[in-house]
């Protein structure tokens, strides 16, 4: 009686086990793909996203350059998207410019940030006076450089200076115009 209940249990038993040997003999060479719906994202994996956000760079004590954006999404590569950002560079001998964009991508471990433009241009404005507009700018700042490829318009008290391409040292003041340079002096 016992073996008569025991005999179907393992019939059933047995014919599965066929059916899942018998599956993976053919299926072991076959390449499967993931549903969509389960695949991880591809990328660098998003870590924390804020409000209010506030990067500071200091040598000797002194503040040389910080950034603020209203909102960052940081990323496991050290990279953050940035949502309208101010860079403010400072000079030891007091002059300031402030470096102003709608987004960008900021390089936490060296603080590399390209800025671009959304519905306004991105802007230096410099405590002394002049205004640079473009479409893109690049800020590296081990060299505490910013550069574009962009065409570019700078006004002055005394100058007004328009070309493609910029490369300018914050520190010492100069500028490098690619090409296509169109100047205005006034007294």
């Amino acid at each position: 009686m016992v073996i008569k209940k025991f005999l179907p249990v393992l019939s059933a038993f047995l014919i599965f086990a066929a059916s899942l040997y018998g599956g993976y003999i053919l299926l072991r060479g076959a390449e499967i793909s993931m549903p969509s719906l389960f695949r991880p994202v591809s990328g660098a994996r998003l870590l924390m996203s804020m409000d209010g956000f506030r990067f500071t760079q200091s040598e000797n004590g002194r503040i040389s350059w910080r950034m603020s954006s209203r909102s960052a999404e940081l990323f496991e590569n050290k990279e953050a998207q940035l949502k309208e950002i101010e860079i403010v560079f400072k000079s030891p001998d007091r002059k300031e410019a402030a470096l102003l964009g709608e987004t960008g991508i900021l390089d936490t471990a060296t603080g590399n940030a390209s800025i671009q433009r959304g519905k306004r241009e991105v802007r230096i404005v410099t405590n002394d006076g002049y205004l640079l507009t473009t479409n893109s700018l690049f800020w590296k700042a081990g060299e505490r450089l910013v550069r574009t490829d962009d065409p570019f318009k700078l006004l002055g008290k005394q100058i007004y200076l328009e070309g493609s391409g910029l490369s300018a040292d914050v520190d010492l003041r100069t500028i490098t115009v690619d090409s296509n340079v169109k100047a205005v002096l006034q007294e």
